[in-house]
């Protein structure tokens, strides 16, 4: 019950996205028309074209048709969904023309469509003798139908195949980024480090000095107060080790996904901090790792060197991609290569990410990551 209740709305997408792509087809041409005096509008009519595409008929592309690329995309797909619409309207010509056939021999009627125009002419006989070519072209338009749809997968994936200078840019792209993500590990480690040594460490050795004065104290009172100071320092200790355990992988995260993690994170920042979560399903573990830490250093700079009175995150879904923003009101002048926000596109690029810091002098800063799903 649940596969058929699932398979409904997917075919009633494909059939949408399949009308929508014959009604489209003289907006394409003016497409391709209106490329040398708009080339903007060109990729704007590729870009919806790609939508439908993959939001209708469930099409994998590998990005949108641009430049002379969309221009192409759109001539073709001009002459596909020009088939499209006949092989549309011979498939419902061919359902009239059954239904027509049908009715005469049930009711007797003429049937002036097949030249039968007196009473009587259909009978059964007709419909079994015309049953068999009937099934065989209704075989046929179902094929050409699906053909039609091969046909937009084929032209889109070609379209926005890389070519040789963009692979060869995309294996440097992708050298470059191994380097930096081990550099990136390696700054991690080092944090962590001395988070622990500077942090954990010292703390631990003051908890091991009041534990050796309680055993050396005889007043019950005076032991009694190391004895709580020492409790007090064994919460401290467990809280800066939590702290360390969050800025390495946060639990909560792997557990109870990305939304859970930012409603921890934004309750335990000191400034207000407003989250709109907009997503329906978890993303894939990297995506969520990749916008949590995003949102962690982003309101982590917000709070230790902008100045900010409030702080915003915004977190939805684009198509194929998650989309993160995280806003605030403070002086502006973030650097974009600082080690952190650096630290962090690094980890987004090596997802085919994209990163956008926008921080005016005065303010607001914006940071944005852009991360594909699946």
């Amino acid at each position: 019950m649940s596969s058929t209740s699932a398979r409904s709305p997917r075919a009633a997408a494909a059939i949408a996205g399949y009308l929508l792509g014959v009604v489209t087809v003289p907006l394409d041409l003016f497409g391709v028309l209106a490329a040398p005096i708009s080339p903007a509008l060109t990729d704007r009519i590729a870009s919806m074209e790609q939508r439908r595409l993959t939001r209708l008929l469930g099409v994998r592309s590998n990005g949108v048709p641009s430049g002379p690329r969309a221009v192409g995309y759109l001539a073709v797909r001009t002459l596909v969904g020009t088939l499209g619409a006949l092989v549309l309207a011979l498939s419902v010509l061919g359902v009239v023309v059954a239904v027509a056939v049908v009715y005469g021999a049930a009711t007797g009627a003429a049937v002036p469509i097949i030249d039968a125009t007196e009473p009587g002419q259909v009978s059964w006989a007709s419909v079994m003798v015309l049953a068999l070519p009937g099934a065989v072209l209704c075989f046929l338009a179902v094929q050409g139908l699906l053909g039609v749809v091969r046909a937009e997968t084929w032209c889109l994936r070609r379209s926005t195949r890389p070519g040789q200078d963009e692979l060869a840019q995309r294996v440097a792209q992708l050298t470059s980024t191994r380097a930096e993500v081990i550099e990136v590990i390696d700054d991690e480690r080092r944090r962590i480090e001395r988070d622990l040594h500077d942090g954990v460490q010292q703390r631990v050795v003051a908890l091991s000095i009041l534990l050796g004065r309680v055993e050396r104290e005889a007043d019950e009172d005076r032991r009694g107060e190391l004895q709580r100071r020492a409790i007090v320092e064994t919460g401290h200790i467990l809280d800066e080790l939590r702290e360390v355990s969050w800025r390495i992988y946060p639990a909560m995260l792997a557990r109870d996904g990305l939304h859970a993690a930012l409603e921890a994170l934004a309750d335990r920042t000191p400034l207000p901090t407003r989250l709109d979560y907009a997503l329906t399903e978890r993303a894939p573990r990297p995506v969520e790792s990749a916008c949590y830490f995003t949102a962690s250093e982003a309101i982590t700079n917000a709070i230790k060197h902008s100045g900010a009175e409030t702080i915003a995150v915004v977190v939805e879904r684009d198509g194929p991609l998650v989309r993160l923003r995280v806003r605030d009101d403070g002086n502006g002048g973030a650097d974009p290569t600082g080690h952190g926000l650096a630290g962090i596109a690094t980890r987004v690029t090596a997802l085919d990410g994209t990163m956008r810091v926008d921080s005016p002098p005065g303010g607001p800063t914006i940071v944005s990551v852009e991360v594909p799903c699946g």
